[in-house]
C-alpha cells in the first residue's frame, strides 16, 4: 500500500507503488515529474498523505465534508466509512449505466476541486458500486486537504478554461507555475467543446510527461501538492478509460460549479 513507504525520492515512491494496489498507476507517474519537484518538498508531501492514512478521526471528517458537498449538488452519494472489498468495476455495466457512472466521477472530480478544500483521491473504479442515487463510494483512505493558495490556482485553471476566460487561465498558470506547457495543458483540457472526451491513461500519461519535461527546461519547482493533484487526476483517467465512452466534461464542470456561478 502506497502508506507502507515514506518516500524520500522519486525513486522510492514508484517502488512503493509498484509493490502495492496502486502498481497500474506507477505507470503513469513520469520520471521526468521528480525532476520539477524538489526532494524535500515530495517528501513533505508523501509524509502527508501516508500520516493521512493513519488518520481515521480526519478521513472520517473529509468523507463528512464532501458527501455535503455532493448532496449540496443534489448527487447525494454513500460514501462508506471503511475501505470495503473491491467491487467489480464497470465491466457488468451496460453502455447507459457507464455513461451515467462517468458523469457522476466527473461531477465528484470537479465538485471536490471546486467547493471543498479536502479531496477524496480514490477515484478508481473498484471502490465504487451502483449508479445514480445507488452509487456507492469506499475510497481508500487517501485525501488531502489542499494549500489553500494551489487550490486557489487550481481553481482558476479550470474556470479559466472551461468559461473561456484567456486572463484567468493564463493568471492561473503563471502562478502554479506551469506557463511554459500552456499549449499542452490545453491540449490535455481536450479540443473542441469538450463533450465527447474520451480518456486514456496512455494519453495522459504521455502529454504529462510533457508538461513536466517544458516544465524542467525552463527550471521550473513546481508546488507539492501536485503530487496528490496527479494521484487524483491518474486515478480518475483510470476509471474513466474502463468505461470506453466520450463523456460531456465541460458540462460536468458546470454543473459543478452551478452554485458558485449563481446558476
Amino acid at each position: 500500500m502506497l502508506g507502507r513507504l515514506l518516500p524520500t525520492g522519486g525513486s522510492t515512491l514508484l517502488r512503493s507503488l509498484r509493490g502495492s494496489e496502486w502498481s497500474q498507476l506507477a505507470d503513469y507517474v513520469s520520471p521526468s515529474f521528480f525532476e520539477v519537484l524538489p526532494a524535500r518538498t515530495l517528501f513533505r508531501q508523501a509524509r502527508e498523505l501516508t500520516g493521512n492514512l493513519a488518520d481515521s478521526k480526519g478521513f472520517q471528517e473529509a468523507r463528512r465534508h464532501v458527501a455535503e458537498r455532493m448532496a449540496a449538488l443534489g448527487r447525494p452519494i454513500e460514501i462508506g466509512g471503511k475501505s470495503g472489498a473491491p467491487s467489480p468495476g464497470t465491466g457488468d455495466l451496460d453502455e447507459a449505466a457507464r455513461r451515467e457512472r462517468g458523469r457522476r466521477v466527473l461531477e465528484i472530480y470537479f465538485g471536490q476541486l471546486t467547493g471543498a478544500d479536502v479531496a477524496l483521491l480514490d477515484l478508481r473504479a473498484d471502490r465504487f458500486a451502483g449508479d445514480g442515487d445507488r452509487l456507492r463510494w469506499s475510497p481508500r483512505a487517501l485525501w488531502l486537504r489542499w494549500d489553500p493558495d494551489f487550490l486557489v490556482s487550481v481553481r482558476d485553471l479550470y474556470a479559466g478554461f472551461y468559461e473561456d476566460d484567456a486572463v484567468r487561465f493564463r493568471r492561473a498558470l503563471g502562478a502554479l507555475e506551469i506557463a511554459p506547457a500552456e499549449d499542452l495543458l490545453r491540449a490535455h483540457f481536450g479540443l473542441g467543446d469538450q463533450s465527447a472526451v474520451r480518456f486514456e491513461s496512455a494519453a495522459f500519461h504521455a502529454t504529462f510527461h510533457e508538461i513536466f519535461v517544458r516544465c524542467r527546461d525552463a527550471g521550473v519547482r513546481l508546488h507539492g501538492n501536485f503530487v496528490a493533484l496527479g494521484i487524483y487526476l491518474a486515478c480518475l483517467y483510470d476509471h474513466l478509460e474502463t468505461l470506453d465512452l466520450e463523456l460531456d466534461v465541460r458540462s460536468a464542470y458546470r454543473f459543478a460549479t452551478a452554485p458558485e456561478r449563481g446558476a
